[in-house]
């Protein structure tokens, strides 16, 4: 059994929201995929990325090979959109405003040595996240709270779990010029600095956004247990009118 870091990518539906129609196109999607990322460690090359018609990331669990996913669907939650990003299994990540906020799929058995042994379930307070309110004003952060406190729930095998994470937040650097697989790309580096309570691990994330408020590249630690998760963008269809991850 393979998870989403040990899997080729799935789907994309181009300017879907919601999910209904979703697995329409399964088969032909996944023959491509698997045409496209061939070695467990993916690696595109320029006329590979030109070519390719999905919006994509590369995702990599620390210690883990690099692999290509793809956007599935993306729904409107609110004011929000929450990107779907699919594996061949049909394991997801959900980001929303560039932050890992749901895993869907994943099973202890198969997870252990790919993603971690747990699902993110959801976390609260994702209106006061301040990564939300730097991406929403363009990087002016000035008036844009520094802390945040939230509480993530998770299934660790089969049993309902929760913790509670305090963070800080800084703008570190930028605008400065940084490589990507489609190109080069002007982005702010965010840092966000923190620890899990009741555990008391600690950690340090990092989002690199474009001026326009699109998260390109992100390290990320959702849950005590998990390794970083790392993704970069690859392609991103109709990115002008998108808007952020």
């Amino acid at each position: 059994m393979k998870g989403i870091l040990g899997a080729a990518a799935l789907l994309l539906l181009p300017n879907l929201s919601g999910c209904t129609s979703v697995f329409g196109d399964v088969q032909n999607t996944i023959n491509y995929a698997l045409q496209t990322a061939k070695s467990n460690d993916s690696d595109l090359s320029p006329a590979d990325i030109e070519a390719f018609p999905y919006s994509a990331q590369y995702i990599r669990r620390d210690g883990s090979n690099r692999v290509l996913v793809v956007l599935g669907y993306i729904d409107t939650v609110g004011t929000e959109k929450q990107y779907s990003w699919i594996s061949r299994d049909s394991i997801t990540v959900v980001t929303e405003n560039g932050r890992v906020i749901k895993t869907l799929g994943q099973k202890a058995e198969i997870s252990a040595a790919k993603l971690g042994q747990h699902d993110l379930v959801y976390v609260n307070n994702r209106e006061n996240d301040p990564l939300r309110c730097i991406i929403q004003s363009h990087t002016n952060n000035s008036t844009c709270n520094t802390r945040w406190e939230r509480q993530i729930d998770y299934v660790d095998r089969d049993r309902q779990r929760s913790e509670n994470v305090v963070s800080e937040f800084r703008i570190v650097s930028g605008p400065e010029p940084m490589g990507f697989p489609s190109g080069e790309f002007t982005v702010y580096h965010v840092v966000e600095t923190g620890h899990f309570t009741a555990s008391g691990v600690a950690f340090e994330n990092d989002f690199y956004i474009e001026a326009d408020g699109h998260v390109a590249r992100s390290k990320q630690k959702i849950l005590p247990e998990n390794e970083y998760i790392s993704l970069i963008q690859v392609k991103w269809v109709g990115r002008d009118s998108a808007g952020a991850q």
